[in-house]
């Protein structure tokens, strides 16, 4: 089987494991090569803590996931809150850009455009305006996160049956976000049990196929 080279765009150190964290366990499985780039250090997701703290205790989380799920994540260190400032910042792109032209991905999935989260749908803006001046020929996918609507795109779903308790684990993993992460976790059940029901497994996760 053809190693993939699989690119995942994030806005938020969990994003990725929250919207498809059993899938990036079956790449992971396959021996295929995953890298993560994630936007912001999650600095304001503590009021109450000093920024520099609470970024750097997400860096380590992160590469505890990392251990766990055999990939290489990749900050930028942009400030959370204000993604949609860098949709023209010519220095930004080009960075990216670079950072694909070195990995040569097969498949790259970034947020859902139908995400309510601004820093979500910025990230997407940003990845489809890269991925679309590179003229980009891999498979284009957005994975969901805390999306209320569908994408007006085609469904894909993945079988996670088999990676559903690793996906549970690393989510665990991030324990500066327990307070977002622990309720979410029933959400998490149900959606890959509903998503399972579709595709005639037991756990699955959904994909909107951009390209």
């Amino acid at each position: 089987m053809k190693m993939e080279k699989i690119l995942v765009f994030a806005a938020h150190a969990d994003d990725a494991e929250i919207g498809m964290g059993g899938t990036i366990a079956k790449y992971s499985e396959n021996k295929d090569k995953i890298i993560t780039l994630i936007f912001t250090k999650g600095e304001k997701s503590h009021p109450h803590m000093k920024e520099e703290v609470i970024a750097k205790q997400r860096k380590s989380e992160t590469k505890k996931v990392d251990k766990l799920l055999k990939r290489k994540s990749i900050y930028l260190d942009l400030e959370e809150g204000k993604l949609k400032q860098y949709l023209n910042d010519d220095k930004l792109l080009n960075e990216i850009k670079e950072m694909i032209n070195k990995f040569k991905p097969t498949k790259v999935y970034t947020l859902s455009s139908s995400d309510p989260h601004p820093d979500h749908r910025s990230v997407n803006e940003i990845t489809l305006k890269i991925l679309e001046e590179l003229k980009f020929k891999g498979d284009i996918y957005a994975y969901e996160v805390w999306n209320v609507v569908e994408d007006n795109h085609a469904k894909v779903y993945i079988d996670i049956t088999e990676t559903f308790a690793m996906k549970k684990k690393v989510l665990k993993e991030f324990k500066s976000q327990r307070h977002f992460i622990y309720p979410l976790l029933p959400l998490v059940h149900l959606r890959a049990r509903l998503y399972g029901k579709r595709y005639n497994c037991k756990y699955a996760e959904k994909f909107y196929k951009i390209k």
